[in-house]
């Protein structure tokens, strides 16, 4: 078998229907295999491999479901004269049925484990353990291959108890994993288990969990990169409005509609973009999550689907202008940020300076005679700015901890920020109201640009623990 010299080779295999695919989908970060709940989708072996660069970390085969699992073990145990000639007969098993369309499938399976790759045995133990399983265990324990079984949750019901113990007699290691909703954690705990049961391949495995780590760590940093330059762009976006002819009512109506498309458009470019750093191609973005709307600029209501209400700003507001200098430098970390002037004299004003306007400023720039020139924007509501950062972290946070097994929609529902909010410490509440309000005021330095890139990343390390409230 190819690559078994200079990576790991897992066949990935089981009973028609458990979740194969959606494990090697997960582990190889490809959201192109072919998954489906109709039994019997995958018919051929497939090869998987997950590449860092031009670095093989390890292989998955994806192979089709046991079918005639007792009639190859009757087969193999009525030659058998013992143990060390099974491996052979399961050889001999394949060279003899090799065209035969009735055991297709198992070739297929057991081929690629008699080549030398380890073996993933996938269950579904949301169904009941039955004694029919126990052909294809018996069977794989003839291989004499390293072997790891994996208890897959599909369903509500939980057999694990009953499947534990049975899966115990015939693997050195059994561990329960949920490829459509694993945490990454999770993912690198299997392959470390997976490095136990092989210690050739131990080594190489290790490092595939170092490689992973670096890789998740960069995906975070260039997303977090990529959402400060979309905060900039959005924020100080300015749309020149020549007069030419009718009132300034009409003027502002046809400005939104115009401003309200660059909005969409650099929306849907970095949703597209962050996408493609997590490794995201075959997404289908669910209707909950709709485009900005032209009244969605003028309607306060909307902001606050999206963002915080008037009084919760104000609440963050007044707690930040109340700290003195030093308990500020202490709750940011002792950066200089937010030094005791600016927190009382500006952060205190965060609520009262920006909250009311209306989403975008409206102002004539340019008068001469027999000619006008308006602009509109940049943003100039707290509210509504939030309410942007609100749509930006959703869609973040939903692809960053999505697994490439998934299939269905991207499912953005209307967050409850508020409610994320106060799962952020203080330090992390003001800060993202200074930067918001900065943001709104001017273009921020590079240097200024890395300190917002730190509270980003911070953020995201808040969307991965599972005892925040999740936006």
């Amino acid at each position: 078998m190819t690559g078994l010299d200079d990576y790991p080779v897992f066949a990935v295999v089981g009973h028609p229907n458990q979740g194969k695919s959606s494990v090697v989908s997960t582990l190889v970060q490809d959201d192109h295999i072919a998954i489906s709940p109709v039994s019997g989708t995958t018919r051929e072996a497939h090869r998987y491999r997950l590449m860092l660069g031009e670095q093989t970390l390890y292989e998955l085969v994806d192979t089709p479901g046991f079918q005639r699992a007792r009639q190859v073990l009757d087969w193999c145990a009525s030659r058998s004269q013992g143990a060390a000639d099974r491996p052979a007969l399961l050889a001999d098993f394949i060279d003899a049925h090799r065209h035969d369309s009735r055991f297709a499938d198992d070739c297929a399976l057991l081929q690629p484990i008699l080549d030398g790759a380890g073996i993933v045995y996938v269950v579904d133990s949301s169904r009941p353990y039955s004694p029919a399983f126990e052909a294809e265990l018996t069977l794989l324990s003839w291989t004499a291959r390293p072997r790891l079984a994996l208890l897959n949750p599909v369903g509500q019901s939980s057999h694990e108890v009953e499947w534990q113990s049975a899966l115990n007699q015939y693997f050195s290691l059994v561990r329960t994993f949920n490829p459509l909703l694993a945490a990454f954690d999770q993912h690198l705990s299997l392959l470390r288990a997976m490095a136990e049961i092989h210690t050739p391949w131990r080594e190489n495995l290790l490092r595939s969990v170092e490689a992973l780590n670096e890789q998740r760590q960069q995906r975070h940093e260039q997303a977090a990169d990529a959402l400060v330059v979309y905060l900039q762009a959005v924020f100080r976006y300015r749309l020149q409005l020549p007069v030419t002819g009718g009132t300034k009512e009409t003027l502002r109506k046809t400005g939104l509609t115009q401003y309200n498309r660059e909005l969409q458009r650099r929306e849907q470019s970095l949703q597209q973009q962050l996408a493609k750093l997590y490794g995201h191609t075959q997404l289908d973005w669910d209707s909950e999550w709709r485009a900005l709307r032209t009244e969605d600029l003028t309607d306060a209501h909307e902001w606050r689907v999206w963002g915080l209400s008037r009084r919760r700003l104000a609440s963050l507001s007044g707690a930040a202008g109340a700290l003195s200098g030093l308990a500020v430098d202490a709750a940011v970390g002792g950066t200089s940020l937010l030094l005791g002037a600016v927190v009382g004299g500006t952060l205190g004003g965060l609520a009262g300076g920006f909250a009311g306007r209306d989403a975008l400023s409206f102002q004539l720039i340019s008068k001469v005679p027999g000619y006008e020139q308006w602009q509109l924007g940049p943003v100039s509501n707290l509210e509504f700015a939030v309410a942007l950062v609100g749509r930006a972290l959703r869609s973040w946070y939903q692809l960053r901890l999505r697994n490439h097994a998934r299939r269905d929609a991207l499912m953005v529902h209307t967050p409850d920020l508020a409610q994320w909010m106060d799962g952020l410490d203080r330090k992390q509440q003001v800060q993202l109201l200074f930067w918001l309000r900065k943001l709104m005021k001017r273009s921020v330095t590079p240097g200024e640009e890395n300190q917002l890139k730190s509270l980003i990343l911070a953020l995201g390390e808040q969307m991965d623990k599972p005892d925040v409230k999740k936006i």
